[in-house]
């Protein structure tokens, strides 16, 4: 089981407070100790110093005046103090009862023997003329600080002047409040822990939320949002969930919206088949019944050819569609001159136009574009088709050819009777078919104006649609130029 980082944050503060709260008690400790030695050395010295100094006014040979030197001398120490002849041996001693003073006597290196001083190192240099001190660890754990002071008769050494005090050490006073330290260390151990368990939510805080947010997203809930708060890294981290929550919701949308094509589409499609195949199994049932007259017979097989030529129009405006539509190819595109494009697909409909009493007229010039020739006769001849079939005998359709500044156009305008103002933002739209301009009577399966603008997309160009104020509609078709796409030449002082 994985632990949660709010767990391993709170395990990892714990740790290391602990950890450099141990170092820098111990660090301090140890501090605290040898200021205490260091310190007391200082007084032992000035004590055997004192000592000497006074032992060598009165004579070393003067018992009466050596203790009179110890009384006087331990109106100010505390330490216990002797006086040493040259042998080692002692000659006066302050005894346990000296102020602040263990009632323990001295521990002795190598015996209980007074003549054993003489083989103390302190002892010893000081007997050779040279002040030393010395510490040593009591039975009990504690420090004994010795100092020895040589005494002078001229410049032979008569004597020691020999003090000594206790102090504590790290061991000792861990030992002693030891029950203390075990108290002090547990309300540590639990102040830590709650200061760890704030520092820990407030540092998670975010990431909870994230992980809160994440899981209702996750759920399905894509309108959720963090609000970015803590430090940088969690703020980054939280608008980039954000910003990846905004591009899944747009893709999730756009998958929605493409399934409800696709349904429509289906659905558009199948309604679109059921009014032939209807027509065709009736006509073929009634004909089979074997009671119609030869006249009646050639209708409905005229019907039945009628209506399968719908279908293979529907069948074929579908294939082009998708051809269009889900190519993955670039198209093959070459410099294309709109206005013979436009009278390719002019002269392709003459037949077509003429019979239904409809003129057409190609007018105007455009700049080159980069395109498929083929797709954009298509583009045209459907829109020209399109126009003639709604309009009535006699009527006219200009194909005006112009530019803008960075466009070549393509407007097809005609005397129709247009359509609906609410109707020109859907008259792209697959099967759309607005009434009375247009109806299945007259041929159209509803997808010519789709595959028109399946191809203008793929031409990275624009059409437009509107009703003419003087009557009629116009479709207008914007492509980039071919001079738009060039590179702007260098000025004529650059060339070489």
């Amino acid at each position: 089981m994985h632990a949660s980082i709010r767990t391993r944050l709170l395990a990892s503060l714990l740790v290391v407070t602990l950890a450099s709260a141990v170092v820098l008690s111990w660090y301090f400790l140890q501090e605290v100790e040898s200021y205490g030695v260091r310190k007391l050395m200082e007084r032992v010295e000035g004590d055997a110093s004192l000592l000497a100094a006074l032992v060598t006014e009165t004579g070393i040979d003067d018992h009466g005046a050596l203790e009179d030197a110890l009384t006087e001398a331990l109106l100010v120490p505390a330490s216990r103090m002797m006086v040493l002849d040259d042998e080692g041996q002692v000659v006066a001693d302050s005894g346990p009862g000296a102020p602040d003073v263990d009632d323990e006597p001295l521990p002795i290196v190598g015996g209980d023997d007074a003549d054993a001083f003489g083989e103390r190192p302190e002892v010893a240099n000081a007997l050779e003329g040279t002040a030393a001190s010395y510490q040593r660890t009591a039975p009990d754990g504690k420090l004994q600080i010795y100092s020895a002071y040589p005494i002078f008769d001229g410049d032979t050494v008569a004597g020691v002047a020999y003090a000594s005090a206790r102090t504590f050490s790290v061991q000792t006073l861990i030992r002693d409040y030891q029950t203390r330290l075990l108290l002090l260390g547990a309300v540590f151990v639990v102040v830590t822990l709650v200061l760890a368990e704030v520092l820990s939510r407030w540092l998670t805080a975010p990431l909870l939320s994230l992980e809160t947010t994440s899981a209702a997203f996750a759920a399905g809930d894509h309108t959720v949002r963090v609000q970015p708060s803590g430090a940088r890294e969690t703020r980054a981290l939280g608008e980039a969930f954000n910003t990846l929550a905004d591009e899944v919701e747009r893709m999730v949308d756009q998958l929605r919206a493409e399934e409800k094509r696709k349904s429509r589409f289906v659905s558009d499609v199948s309604h679109e088949l059921r009014t032939p195949l209807t027509a065709i199994r009736g006509t073929a049932e009634t004909l089979l019944e074997g009671d119609v007259p030869p006249e009646e017979a050639g209708r409905f097989l005229n019907t039945i050819v009628r209506e399968a030529d719908r279908l293979a129009r529907l069948a074929d405006d579908l294939l082009t569609l998708q051809r269009i539509e889900g190519a993955t190819g670039e198209l093959p595109l070459r410099r294309v001159r709109p206005r013979e494009v436009a009278d390719r697909a002019i002269e392709a409909l003459e037949h077509v136009t003429e019979q239904r009493g409809v003129s057409v007229k190609v007018t105007g010039e455009a700049p080159e574009v980069l395109g498929d020739p083929d797709r954009l006769q298509q583009v045209v001849a459907n829109l020209v088709d399109n126009a003639s079939r709604v309009m009535t005998t006699g009527g006219s359709i200009v194909v005006e050819v112009g530019s803008t500044t960075t466009s070549a156009t393509i407007a097809i305008l005609d005397e129709g009777p247009g359509m609906p103002a609410e109707d020109l933002d859907r008259v792209f739209d697959r099967f759309y078919r607005s009434q009375p301009s247009r109806d299945r009577t007259s041929g159209g399966a509803g997808l010519g104006l789709a595959i028109v603008k399946a191809i203008i997309d793929r031409h990275g160009g624009e059409i437009t649609a509107a009703n003419r104020d003087g009557g009629g509609m116009s479709f207008t078709v914007s492509l980039p130029s071919f001079t738009s796409r060039q590179p702007k030449s260098e000025p004529e002082s650059n060339r070489t």
